[in-house]
């Protein structure tokens, strides 16, 4: 296979117009110049070339670098604050699990006032919590404005990011709790424990999933 000279700017452009001005169907030239070496995204962009200079207007981008950086800021701070007060949430619950079933270990020690003990989880969720309704408003907004963001590769990539997270966070959960059944560890405590953690992973996931399903779907059900 031939490896075409990247080192003359105008050749692909110079071939594509050619083409074209013999009524090569794009289909064609872009299966053409793959298997020639070159990359979809560069034969398009000639093509982009091509039918901006016959229209006399240049085809419009999708999203611009300020509009991609804006995505990656929200999506980003979404999934901080999400994790701020879903984690906040769980050692909540840890501990009032621990209060409400102690340790047999430390049952001698004696404990804080229970305000004490959950004061920075609470602080956390009541911060977090409103800031991360905030950005999904925003979010939202910004999806209303711009229909083609749902698309955006930094929405997908961050959205991925987060799901393959929470999918380990689960897997981990179901491992550590058939490794205490094997071994005969269960306890109520321990069972609750893990409940709290599959709740809280299980529908961080769920969140993170439905927000790939595209917007005529979603209108649709």
């Amino acid at each position: 296979m031939t490896t075409p000279n990247l080192s003359v700017p105008n050749e692909l452009d110079a071939f594509v117009r050619a083409a074209k001005a013999a009524a090569v169907p794009d289909e064609s030239l872009v299966a053409m110049l793959r298997h020639r070496g070159w990359s979809e995204r560069r034969v398009y962009a000639s093509l982009a070339g091509y039918y901006g200079d016959l229209l006399g207007v240049a085809p419009p981008g999708r999203s611009t670098s300020d509009e991609r950086s804006r995505d990656a800021f929200f999506y980003l701070l979404n999934f901080i604050t999400l994790a701020f007060w879903t984690v906040a949430l769980g050692q909540l619950f840890y501990v009032l699990i621990a209060r409400w079933i102690p340790d047999a270990a430390t049952a001698g020690y004696g404990r804080g006032p229970l305000m004490y003990e959950v004061a920075w989880q609470l602080a956390t969720v009541i911060v977090a919590f409103p800031a991360f309704v905030v950005v999904g408003r925003l979010i939202a907004r910004e999806l209303q404005r711009r229909p083609d963001a749902f698309y955006s590769g930094v929405r997908s990539w961050l959205t991925y990011i987060a799901l393959v997270i929470t999918a380990l966070i689960v897997l981990m959960d179901g491992i550590w709790f058939l490794e205490a059944f094997l071994r005969g560890e269960l306890s109520v405590r321990f069972v609750l424990d893990s409940l709290v953690l599959l709740v809280l992973g299980g529908g961080v996931f769920s969140y993170y999933l439905s927000g790939m399903r595209p917007p005529d779907a979603v209108a649709a059900r």
